[in-house]
């Protein structure tokens, strides 16, 4: 069993979750979990790609959060009418933004583009794992974990720790994934054209009319800060920038502490995606070696 927990402090003090609200409404500083659970990440070869040797021969890089809790910020209680589900996002430039000590350029701003909602793990894996132009192109597991979405100041951050592979090999250096870091997270606002340098969804976020009226047209980005509801549906467009890396520093900026404790040997991730059921490389996943 993976045991993982997120705590807030204030100073060395834990805080009791109806804090954990009301001291983000008295003071900007302090930060708000918003939501919990496990995240993936995979990637997929190019089409006549034989051989993985480096990011140039992969064709698309994925990440999955699977929303296992979603906070009511009014009242730090589970929302009643959540339940779990799964995200695949499509990550535009094939890695992870890296987090800079200076403010982030335009270029390092990362698109992304929620590429289906799904009540079940297995028809994500299923999907990725399946031959898409030749015998043995399905995606490969290249890290495994747990994440959360925090409200911090006026923007949210997505804050994850790397659980399989125990440390990052190659394979995750070559696509940014760190063994602990945080990204501001934030959506294209639908209502207007997607901004200079960033390309267009190939179909509209398929938001209902009620959600879209929550945009205004004066806003080129959305913040997360207040629910993570807007990534919850299909073609939703993201926007995420490198924040910080390295569980210290996580804890000393956002107030969160990861605290993680493995008890159980890396092959529950093993079980957990039902790899022995499915002819998948695990080397990215087991080793951190590319393959």
């Amino acid at each position: 069993m993976i045991y993982f927990s997120i705590q807030l402090y204030i100073g060395n003090r834990k805080l009791t979750a109806k804090e954990k609200i009301e001291s983000n409404d008295q003071n900007d500083n302090d930060s708000c979990i918003l939501e919990e659970g496990d995240i993936y990440f995979f990637y997929r070869p190019k089409k006549n790609s034989t051989e993985v040797k480096d990011i140039d021969d992969v064709r698309r890089f994925f990440m999955i959060t699977s929303v296992n809790k979603q906070y009511d910020r009014a009242s730090y209680k589970i929302k009643k009418t959540q339940k779990q589900f799964y995200r695949l996002f499509v990550i535009g430039k094939k890695s992870l933004p890296e987090v800079r000590q200076s403010e982030a350029r335009s270029s390092e701003r990362y698109w992304a583009r929620v590429g289906g909602i799904f009540d079940k793990l297995d028809n994500i894996t299923n999907e990725l794992f399946a031959d898409e132009f030749r015998k043995g192109d399905g995606a490969r597991p290249v890290g495994a974990g747990k994440y959360i979405i925090a409200r911090h100041q006026s923007h949210a951050e997505l804050a994850y720790v790397l659980i399989t592979p125990q440390e990052p090999g190659d394979a995750q250096d070559e696509l940014g994934i760190e063994k602990e870091a945080s990204f501001i997270i934030s959506v294209i606002n639908p209502k207007n054209p997607a901004p200079k340098g960033f390309p267009s969804s190939e179909e509209p976020p398929k938001y209902p009319e009620k959600v879209l009226e929550e945009f205004n047209k004066k806003e080129k980005f959305v913040s997360l800060e207040s629910d993570t509801h807007l990534i919850d549906y299909q073609n939703s467009q993201v926007i995420l920038i490198g924040a910080r890396e390295g569980k210290n520093v996580i804890k000393s900026d956002l107030g969160i502490d990861i605290d993680e404790e493995i008890r159980q040997k890396e092959s529950d991730i093993i079980r957990k995606l039902k790899l022995e059921n499915q002819n998948v490389p695990i080397k990215p996943l087991m080793e951190g070696k590319l393959e």
